[in-house]
């Protein structure tokens, strides 16, 4: 059969694997400054010593330190962008937005990517400043596939190609729903784009194929107008052989999903476009550019819009399958899990493959089973209480440490109808930990972690603990190159810009540069330096937040702001009576009692030194219990929890860092000995974990 006639641009779009839409080879960084509440533009730098694990990319940029709010626009695989432009110095963030483009004739390199993110409390100077930043692509995918009903004709796929795709992409959108979940609801076209007068095309690479894709192409505005709608929208246009001839047809396909949000014609970035073929009634066009400029006709065509093209679900009639990630990521240490969530419709088997991709073992299926017949991990089909019949979700679990200085990589199959998805889990090794010291700042106050001198701490036990080498260290149960620690004064902490700004802006310096902040006991924090913590918090996934709450003064500036109802209820131990105890054990907080050192009993009992202790009956709902009352009726109200989302530790009772609760071992060598000393351990583990594999 003759080749087909689809004009294909000279940079022909080529199919690419998941991997390679997440590969970032060049980044840059526009600085903005904010003034009177708007962003103007300062400077600009390239990132240097790029390193990609997986679908992450870790690069270094030069940056000026500043107190000054801060916006920061990274621009990836920017192509011709900056060839010939450069923002001046004060263009506002609109003017910069929209001229950072770079041109487009079809893309046969890295996908050009964008994010930002906003510094409230500025860049520190002399410090490491680290961001985690999500990347959208700034151009969609289309793929075509074939899935003929029984009373379609026959067709054969010969290619495929894009018509009047835009011929420049807007790295920076105009507007993102959220920096921390970034999605557009809206194209952003640069001023100028004009239509390409060369189509963008994928041939088949092999004859009858079921699907063609892999093409990428620039965000486009919907259209209304009828004619425009014929002549002016991007569109593609599918070429084949109806019902076994010999000659080509060619066919026309809108984007037009008929879903709210996506008009007629619009190509949202970051999202993946499916053009199913259902039926396809008799021949075509005779040439492609006379499909592009007429209806569409004799073929029926489903279209599916599906936002980060990351997660896949695959549609036929009313049934599906769909899995929301063909990746996942496990820490080292054994027991860490991690889970994978399934829409069906139909029932769904799953089974490991071997190094080979080849099926291995017994598949299992049903919600409630666990595969095993793997030395590295299990997975278990689970359901959520009230979860839809047709959702349930894959918890994988490591069976063992992984101590070597190599990733341990397994991959299983999901089979449903006629779909199958490989979902690739690895365990990470701990080699990158080894040399990462985490920076803990304190309060001077009781429970406090001291400085660099061990005996500066109040809570000496708790500091032995995180001392020995046999708990924290690149040897030790939780890998890590250790601790710093820095204290500062109650009296710091109740500083403004109003007062000494010296003393103000040093604090704000000092709070930017640790990892984790315990604001202990009695600690009088104002209401700027509440903000700037909380700000620091959320600019950095891997920092941790532990907040006394032992008294009503304690942090009442901050804790406004953490809970529900603006409060955190306190009480003394004559309102409450008795001591602690350990939570009862959810699906929220089993790691905290099981892992990496060890069980702690069910309710088991931890002292109190004294009357002061927070108790809490009314957290909100993301706190999850470690420690509660022992009194009778008050099994839920807790004294130590967890916000493991925000990453935030409630602590009622600062006494417990020191020695009475921990044990005496805990004080003199660090030794992890009774149920306590497990839980505190345990906690930190994972406030280790926060910092390590997020930071």
């Amino acid at each position: 059969m003759p080749q087909a006639e689809l004009p294909v641009g000279r940079e022909r779009a080529a199919t690419r694997s998941e991997e390679a839409e997440n590969l970032i080879s060049t980044v840059r960084v526009l600085v903005f400054e904010e003034v009177d509440g708007r962003y103007l533009y300062r400077y600009m730098s390239e990132g240097e010593r790029l390193q990609v694990t997986g679908s992450t990319t870790s690069f270094e940029a030069k940056l000026t330190g500043t107190d000054k709010t801060v916006k920061l626009l990274i621009a990836g695989n920017y192509g011709d962008a900056f060839a010939n432009y450069a923002p001046a110095a004060g263009s506002d963030e609109a003017t910069v937005r929209s001229g950072l483009g770079c041109s487009f004739a079809g893309r046969t390199g890295n996908l050009p990517m964008y994010g930002e993110v906003t510094l409230p409390n500025g860049l520190v100077p002399g410090v490491e400043n680290r961001f985690d930043i999500r990347m959208l692509r700034a151009v969609a995918r289309v793929d075509v596939e074939k899935e003929l009903d029984a009373d379609s004709r026959s067709f054969w796929i010969a290619g495929v190609a894009v018509y009047r795709p835009n011929d420049r992409i807007q790295i920076a959108p105009n507007r993102l729903a959220s920096a921390d979940t970034p999605q557009v609801t809206e194209p952003s076209v640069p001023p100028g784009a004009g239509k390409s007068p060369v189509p963008v095309g994928v041939a088949a690479a092999e004859a009858d194929p079921s699907a063609v894709g892999g093409i990428y192409v620039p965000e486009a505005a919907g259209e209304t107008d009828a004619a425009a709608q014929l002549s002016d929208v991007t569109c593609i246009v599918v070429g084949g052989y109806y019902d076994g001839a010999s000659e080509l047809s060619y066919y026309r396909i809108d984007f037009n999903p008929g879903v709210e949000g996506h008009p007629f014609g619009q190509v949202l970035r970051n999202h993946k476009y499916v053009f199913r073929i259902k039926k396809v009634t008799g021949t075509g066009w005779s040439d492609a550019a006379s499909a592009a400029e007429n209806r569409a006709t004799s073929i029926v065509a489903q279209v599916e819009a599906w936002e980060d093209f990351t997660t896949e679900m695959y549609f036929d009639g009313d049934n599906y399958l769909g899995v929301s990630s063909r990746t996942l990521t496990l820490g080292y240490v054994a027991g860490k899990s991690g889970r994978v969530d399934v829409q069906a419709t139909v029932p769904y088997t799953i089974q490991w493959l071997d190094a080979s991709g080849v099926p291995t073992g017994t598949a299992v299926t049903g919600v409630g089973t666990t595969l095993t017949g793997n030395s590295n991990f299990t997975v278990s089909i689970g359901r959520d209480a009230g979860a839809d019949d047709a959702v349930s979700y894959l918890l994988f679990t490591a069976s063992q440490d992984n101590r070597t200085d190599r990733n341990v990589v397994s991959r299983l199959r999901v089979s449903g109808g006629r779909w199958t998805f490989d979902i690739t889990v690895t365990q990470e090794n701990p080699s990158l930990y080894k040399d990462r010291i985490i920076r803990v700042l304190s309060v001077h106050e009781i429970g406090s972690l001291g400085t660099g001198t061990p005996s500066s701490a109040s809570g000496m036990a708790l500091r032995r603990i995180l001392d020995n080498t046999k708990n924290f260290s690149p040897t030790g149960t939780v890998v890590v190159g250790g601790f710093a620690f820095t204290e500062v004064s109650n009296v710091e902490m109740q500083a403004v810009s109003t007062g000494v700004l010296e003393i103000f802006n040093s604090v704000k310096r000092i709070i930017n540069a640790q990892d984790v902040i315990y604001l202990t006991y009695n600690t009088a924090i104002s209401d700027e330096l509440a903000q700037a913590v909380l700000a620091w918090l959320r600019a950095d996934t891997g920092r941790v937040l532990i907040v006394g709450t032992d008294t009503e003064a304690t942090n009442a500036k901050l804790r406004q702001y953490l809970t529900s109802d603006g409060t955190w209820k306190y009480y003394y131990q004559n309102n409450i009576g008795g001591n602690f105890k350990r939570a009862a054990q959810t699906d929220a907080n089993r790691r905290f009692f099981t892992t990496p050192f060890g069980q702690v009993a069910e309710n088991a009992v931890v002292s109190r030194a004294d009357n002061y202790a927070a108790y809490c009956s009314d957290y909100p709902s993301a706190v999850t219990p470690l420690l509660v009352s022992t009194a009778a009726g008050q099994e839920k109200t807790l004294s130590v929890g967890v916000n493991q989302t925000s990453r935030i530790v409630y602590l009622g009772d600062a006494n417990l860092n020191q020695n009475g609760s921990l044990s005496t071992q805990a004080n003199a060598t660090g030794t992890v000995t009774t149920d306590f000393d497990r839980l505190t351990a345990n906690l930190w583990a994972w406030i280790v974990e926060q910092v390590c594999q997020n930071g």
